[in-house]
């Protein structure tokens, strides 16, 4: 028969640790679940993160581009300002060589009137040489406007066209997001049940061990 004593504390220690194999294997279990949910999370935010900034650089970048296309219009209004203005100066150079010309030709006719009232033929000739190199100095002066107003109209365009440039270029390279984060998230592995098995088989085993180390030999 067996002792009363030594299968109690057989079937004790049995089940004390069987106990804490089932113990050592549910916190196991809650560990790695709580890794998992914090590597879950990281992933989430990782991507979220990468939406987020995508997002953020595509609209960054057609703003960029919606301002260089009001610098560009306001660089070209510019220089139709300094073209048109060019114009206005060569205008008045015209019409001042026009009032000019009038003037001599008033003169002109001033000094025909004066040869016709008997005075002498060497005055209206002086007169009308002198009128000859005024005239001449008008439109020499007129063709070195003309000549300066076409150097700096070039000037103008080549500025207008080195901004323009560097406008473009600055928003040449459209905006591209980054490498998108992994989807090869690797998550704890929890531990096996064969492992809880084997345990409790374990504990099994020790169970028997004390109850045989505690039971005396027949004979």
């Amino acid at each position: 028969m067996c002792e009363p004593v030594s299968l109690g504390l057989g079937l004790l220690s049995a089940g004390s640790s069987g106990l804490s194999a089932y113990a050592g294997h549910k916190q196991a279990q809650d560990q790695a679940a709580a890794q998992n949910r914090s590597i879950a999370n990281q992933a989430n935010q990782r991507n979220r993160k990468y939406e987020l900034d995508s997002l953020s650089g595509i609209a960054d970048y057609n703003q960029q581009v919606t301002d260089v296309s009001k610098q560009q219009d306001e660089a070209a209004l510019a220089a139709m300002r300094a073209f048109s203005e060019e114009d206005l100066k060569l205008q008045d150079a015209e019409d001042q060589v026009r009032f000019a010309q009038q003037e001599m030709a008033a003169k002109r006719l001033g000094v025909k009137r004066a040869n016709e009232g008997g005075r002498s033929r060497s005055y209206g000739l002086n007169t009308i040489k002198e009128q000859g190199r005024a005239e001449a100095v008008l439109y020499s002066n007129l063709e070195r406007q003309s000549i300066a107003r076409y150097r700096r109209n070039l000037d103008t365009k080549r500025k207008a066209d080195a901004q323009r440039q560097k406008l473009f270029t600055s928003v040449a390279t459209p905006f591209r997001s980054g490498p998108a984060p992994t989807s090869n998230v690797e998550f704890v592995k929890g531990p096996s049940k064969l492992g809880l098995v084997a345990g409790l088989a374990g504990s099994a085993v020790d169970g028997f061990k004390t109850y045989k180390s505690l039971t005396p030999p027949t004979g």
